[in-house]
Formats: C-alpha cells, structure tokens, sequence
C-alpha cells in the first residue's frame, strides 16, 4: 500500500556507490556544504527506517530494441516490494509481453534512424512519455497538454533519431501530477548509439562492463513501505528521501571486469541532486547530451534532477587495493546559507572485479571532434525563475490548495505560448533566480553553459543548475508542428507541478 506520512521539513537523501562490500552509514550532524548552486547550507543527516537489506545481486533493467524501427510501451500500474519491506504502489512502463510494476526496460535507438512508436495507457490515471533529451518534433516529444494518454488510450509518435549517441531518459510529463508518478516509476533509460562511438571501443556490454543505473530517492515506514506525501514546506524546497536506489534496488552487488566499467548516471528523483566522489581512477566520458572531446579525470560528479552523466571506472588499474566510490543525494536550498537537506550516507552499489570476466573496453584520448562556435548568439531572452514565496503562498497551502510558482511572473497557462524562437538559431538565455537555486530544463534543444563550474556542466547540456544568474549558449534542434508547443521548466518537479513552466514554438 501507499504509506504516507506529513514530515514537513526538506532533508536529503545520501548513498555510497562502493566497490568494497556496502556498509550502512547512519549519523547525525553531517557537515559539509552543498555542490555547486543546488544550495550552499550545511547538511543535517536523519536516521532511516525500514531500509531494505543491502547486498543483493543486481539487476540489470531488461533492454527493449527500437534500432530497427518500432517501439511498442505500456504504462501499468502495481505494487513494488523495496527489499523486504511492505508493498508499494507503485507505476512502471513495460513492453507488451514484460511487465514492469516499477520503471521501465532501457529503450535502445540508433542514430539515422526512425522509430514508430506507440504507448499504450493501463494506469487508472493519464500518463505521457516525454523522451528526455531527444530533440524530435514537438507532437512527438511528449511534453505538452496535448500528448497526455487518457486512461485506456494509446499515443502514437514519429520518433527521428538525429543526434548524436547519448544516454538520455524517458518519464511521464503530465503537468500537475509529473513528481507523483515519476516517483511511483514511470521512468526509464533511453541509450542512443551510433557508428562513430561504436568506433570508439568503449565499455559496452550491457551488465557486464556497461551498467545503466537510474537514481531514485525515497522514504520508508517501519514496514518498508515507500512514502510520498509531500507538505507544503517540501513541495516549495523539494521532496527528498532518506536513502537513493539504483534501478529500484538498495545497494545492490555487481561482478565486473577487472577492467574500464562504464557507469550511466540518470538522476530520475523528483527534487534530490545526488553528489558523487570517487577516491580510485575515474573519468568522465559524457554528459547530458552525449560524449565529451575528451575524458576528464574526476573526483567527484554532481547531477541535478533531470542531469546525466557517463563515467568509466578502471577496475584493472586498483590492483590489490579496496577501491571505494563514494555518493550523497541532498536536498535543493536557499542560496546564501539557508534550508538544505542530507541524511545519512549508505551503499549505493558494490562493484566487485571477476578476474574471470574478460575486460574488453578501453577509454581513448580524444572521444568527439565536435567544438561548437557559439561565440555570437542570435537573441538574448531572460528568464526569472519565482518561487512567490509569502504570506499568499502560506494562505493556499493552509485551505491545501498548494503554492503557485511562476517563470517571469507568469505560471504555467497551456493556452499561452510565452515565446517563439526560429529553428537553428543560437540564442543566449540569461536565467535568473534570487533564492533557492532550481535546475533548469528546455525541450527540443541542447545548450552550453558559459560559465562551466565543473567537468558535468561542461560539453552540451539539457539541464543546468541555476544559482544567481547562468547564461545558457541555446542552439534550438527540433520543430514545433501542428501548434504543439516545446516547455521549458525547472526540473524540481514540485515546483514544476506548481506552475515554475512555460511553452515555446519555433519557425
């Protein structure tokens, strides 16, 4: 069943990906502030209960084939045991003949490509598919009012695939209800590959030496049932849990090579940026939008919601050593040394090398050839991201009716178009926000950030993390067709719910 529970404080949950066995962790008081702009305040932990048992083999999530075309998915419903723990309801996308009670199978597609696709809706509730990161037309992207599948129906979509190879994401984008049903899992990976990467020889075997983990925070009762039931507090600042799994796992245990491991890193959480540090050799290959030029020595990387990244670990090069990788997921807060949120540290996932795996991938020098000039934008647009935090505010959440947020004074209306932009421009968006920082996400194009503060933010980008002021270099990839328009949201899905959304068209 559901659990809920009416906790009103923000907090943030914490992980370990650890390559030695996983250790649960649980403290109060942890220090340390905030990675770059999700908040800057210090973290307080908060011990957990009804956390499943670590240790399990992991799981794979099962791979669906678009390369050659077609794409059959159906959203279901149903109860999902975390571990031991009470069932929870729960929603997943599954191919016809698999069904999945949480999240989805990963969906390959190559570049060159056209995919038909169809999505079939058994939920009791309307769901969509919004394919998070590819830049198709606008009626096939998902994210507007007029892609929502009513219960019963189906959505057809012309999916051509253009862009270069990525590991992007699919989830349900239907405005009022996308946190919810994300959160009960109506997510999952979508790995674009081409030829040019496949020349590459990089890790690439699916559960052998190439993992797709998809991060999810929750909560859980003394059954270890999972909870959602957000307050008004933390649908302002975000709703966090205690503890992340990967692929709806609590610190699973993987054998690998004794060699380069690819991890895929897919923050699907509603509201959590999950932080992630490795004290042994690792590089990061790719970010939201594909590849980088070339790999960049990491101690740590930081994914805000929506955010992705690729990082290769060398197994081979820890020797006799313990190798430990360790993660913490914590809330968004108030910029200056306000409100933040984290919890206790855990495993996340153990990587244990199998010397009788063969190791085959390799990390080369230089990975694309692509440096884009974008040094004469177009246009500028501004963009205000408001919470209208304030005594109106505290009134509506008072008699439940929730808070209202707003892009440049304006929440989401689905019968206004806020801006039109002419497809292949480079345009520079100046995005603002004088509070709590937000990460930022637009449809149907990719962008640079001007100002990279880290190796995630740099290479092209479909989220970024706006703390202050954050220019975003925009070359607009898709079309708008029929009047169907593209959004541009923050990706703290509670806030996005409440109305932090706009719509664009192109010409």
């Amino acid at each position: 069943m559901l659990r809920t529970n009416r906790r009103k404080i923000v907090t943030g949950g914490a992980a370990i990906l650890g390559l030695a066995t996983p250790t649960l962790l649980r403290g109060q008081g942890m220090g340390g502030g905030m990675m770059d702009g999700m908040g800057h305040g210090g973290m307080t932990g908060r011990s957990t209960v009804g956390t499943p048992e670590p240790g399990a083999p992991f799981r794979p999530l099962p791979e669906l084939d678009a390369r050659g075309g077609t794409l059959n998915l159906s959203a279901g419903a149903g109860t999902t045991r975390f571990g031991a723990g009470a069932p929870t309801a729960t929603m997943g996308y599954s191919a016809p003949d698999a069904a999945m009670s949480y999240l989805g199978p990963t969906l390959r597609m190559r570049r060159g490509t056209t995919v038909a696709a169809r999505v079939a809706n058994a939920t009791p509730v309307p769901v969509s598919v919004h394919w998070h990161g590819l830049n198709v037309p606008s009626p096939s992207d998902g994210g507007a009012p007029q892609s929502v599948i009513a219960p019963g129906a189906a959505w057809d979509a012309t999916l051509p695939v253009a862009q270069p190879a990525a590991t992007l994401w699919y989830h349900t984008h239907v405005h009022g209800r996308t946190a919810p049903d994300l959160w009960a899992g109506l997510a999952g990976a979508l790995i674009v590959d081409d030829d040019a990467t496949d020349a590459l020889g990089l890790p690439s075997t699916p559960g052998v030496d190439d993992f797709v983990l998809i991060l999810q925070d929750k909560r859980f009762g003394s059954d270890g049932a999972a909870i959602y039931d957000p307050g008004l507090m933390e649908i302002m600042h975000g709703y966090v849990g205690d503890v992340v799994l990967a692929n709806g796992q609590f610190a699973p245990e993987a054998a690998v090579p004794a060699g380069p491991v690819r991890l895929r890193l897919i923050n699907a959480s509603t509201s959590a940026q999950h932080a992630i540090a490795f004290d042994r050799a690792a590089v990061l290959i790719g970010v939201d939008q594909g590849l980088l030029p070339a790999p960049v020595e990491v101690g740590s990387v930081t994914l805000a919601p929506g955010e992705r990244a690729e990082v290769v670990i060398d197994m081979g090069a820890c020797g006799a050593a313990t190798p430990r990788v360790t993660a913490r997921a914590m809330a968004g807060g108030m910029m200056g040394g306000g409100m933040a949120g984290g919890s206790a540290s855990h495993a996340l996932m153990t990587l244990r090398a199998d010397p009788a795996r063969p190791a085959r991938g390799a990390v080369p020098a230089r990975l694309t050839s692509e440096e884009p000039d974008l040094s004469a934008p177009d246009v500028t647009r501004r963009f205000a991201l408001q919470e209208n935090m304030g005594p109106l505010q505290m009134a509506r959440g008072m008699v439940g009716r929730g808070p209202v947020m707003a892009i440049n004074g304006e929440p989401f209306d689905a019968g206004r178009v806020d801006f039109t932009a002419p497809r292949g421009a480079v345009e520079r968006w100046r995005v603002t926000t004088d509070s709590m920082a937000h990460p930022f996400h637009a449809h149907g194009l990719k962008f640079r950030i001007a100002d990279p503060r880290r190796p995630e933010e740099t290479g092209w980008k479909d989220v970024a993390v706006i703390d202050g002021t954050r220019d975003l270099l925009v070359q607009i990839e898709a079309t708008t067709e029929r009047g169907v328009p593209f959004m541009f949201h923050c990706h703290i899905l509670e806030h996005e719910d409440a109305g932090m959304m706009g719509q664009f068209l192109t010409a």
